[in-house]
């Protein structure tokens, strides 16, 4: 019944949302940010590594206040995430219309800085110094806004290119003047839009960007950064891929709520406040480095499991092929060549693996063994107790350590039971 209904209405519904363009622009134009973040990481590591003494060490070498020589690297990444996303966003759908991308992409830039707040209040004087852009609203505070501005400029563009609402060029003028010229109307339109937008916003209750970030995005972060709503996603990841949907389905719509979740804690951090009670345990970290280690539905458990309870020469194979893949974050070997996809014996592992995960990453934060998250990130194929560190020191190490032994356990007498059943293959093969 259940696998039924997945085959004939779930996959075919995913499949229509993934298709289309808006989502296959946000997807592609959010990971296209990516390095940045791996970038900004670096140089956020240099500036708190997590060994004890590591500050005192270095402010001895290079003087107190040595970081601030590094902030410019991190800011330019993490604090720019919301802007730069307007931008590739904007280029991923032009790209879906077969419009000028690059011109495109500068309208969703410029629609962006239109509609973002352009003052801000000294902290000491209280007083308001105009023209000028915050960094707080061109980070992940800004990604609705950019969503907004970039689809509004696009949209535009694409209805005067349609309309022939642009300035013709005869054919012998070179293109790249032909596409200079053909953006004009659509510029002046969409900012002469966004700027009606902006004053009516100004007028009513502040900037469009501080509206959308206090009513929707806000509540959204707050709602993600509940456990339970985690515990929901970590099922998903798992039960997704057991169906053969791949879990960026999910995953592209919450990483940038997550992202901004790690950003808010970094500020939390920087104050001296970050605690529990006052930080988000739904953060990319948590997603990256603790709920998907081998892959969607812990697959780190499954072949490390496989290689223990091998006995059918199938089952060696695999999980020979898929052990390195896997210690890389890298499911598809072992899902697709044991299958995973539909099988009853993986259904319970896969879904509740995720799920143990999160209590024991929750119960080690909670209990303050392991360090709340910060801004502090890992590539998602860094191994597990390598990422750990990373993310969390040593005791994020120990508590990778923990979860993957955990879930080896969980896997266990479900290997067990389907190397069995290859082996019973194996046999009847033989006979024939």
């Amino acid at each position: 019944m259940i696998l039924k209904w997945i085959e004939t209405w779930l996959s075919p519904k995913v499949s229509v949302i993934t298709s289309t363009r808006y989502f296959q622009a946000f997807r592609s134009g959010f990971f296209v940010l990516m390095p940045l973040t791996i970038i900004g990481t670096v140089f956020m590591l240099i500036t708190d590594f997590p060994i004890p003494g590591y500050n005192e060490w270095m402010s001895g070498i290079f003087g107190v206040g040595w970081e601030d020589f590094l902030s410019p690297a991190y800011r330019a990444t993490f604090n720019m995430m919301g802007f730069l996303f307007a931008g590739t966003f904007a280029y991923k759908l032009a790209e879906g219309y077969k419009l000028d991308k690059l011109t495109v992409c500068i309208l969703g830039l410029v629609a962006y800085v239109v509609l973002s707040p352009k003052s801000v209040l000294a902290p000491e004087s209280g007083e308001v110094i105009g023209r000028v852009l915050q960094f707080d609203w061109l980070g992940t505070k800004g990604i609705l806004t950019a969503l907004f501005a970039a689809t509004i400029s696009t949209e535009i563009f694409r209805w005067c290119v349609k309309k022939n609402f642009t300035i013709k060029m005869p054919q012998s003028v070179p293109p790249m003047v032909i596409n200079a010229f053909t953006a004009l109307i659509p510029g002046i339109l969409i900012v002469t839009v966004l700027l009606i937008i902006n004053g009516i916003c100004m007028r009513m209750a502040g900037s469009l960007p501080e509206q959308l970030f206090a009513l929707i995005q806000l509540p959204l972060q707050s709602m993600i950064s509940h456990p339970w709503a985690m515990v929901v996603i970590a099922f998903l990841n798992g039960f997704l891929w057991w169906a053969g949907i791949h879990p960026t389905v999910v995953n592209s719509l919450i990483y940038p709520l997550l992202y901004a979740n790690a950003e808010f804690n970094q500020t939390l951090a920087d104050a001296g406040n970050l605690t529990t009670a006052t930080g988000s345990f739904g953060s990319v970290q948590v997603l990256d480095q603790f709920l998907t280690i081998g892959g969607a539905g812990m697959m780190i458990g499954l072949t490390i499991s496989m290689i223990i309870a091998a006995r059918s020469a199938r089952m060696k194979a695999v999980s020979k092929v898929a052990f390195v893949p896997s210690l890389f974050n890298i499911s598809e070997p072992v899902t697709f060549a044991t299958p995973t996809v539909f099988s009853p014996l993986m259904l319970i592992p896969m879904t509740v693996t995720p799920i143990v995960s999160y209590g024991i990453m929750y119960l080690a934060q909670i209990i303050g063994f392991m360090p709340m998250f910060t801004n502090v990130q890992a590539p998602w194929a860094t191994p597990f107790v390598f990422s750990g560190f990373l993310v969390s020191g040593w005791q994020g190490a120990v508590v990778q350590l923990i979860i993957v032994s955990v879930t080896v356990l969980i896997y266990l007498p479900f290997a067990k039971a389907l190397d069995h059943q290859f082996m019973q293959e194996e046999k009847e093969t033989a006979q024939k």
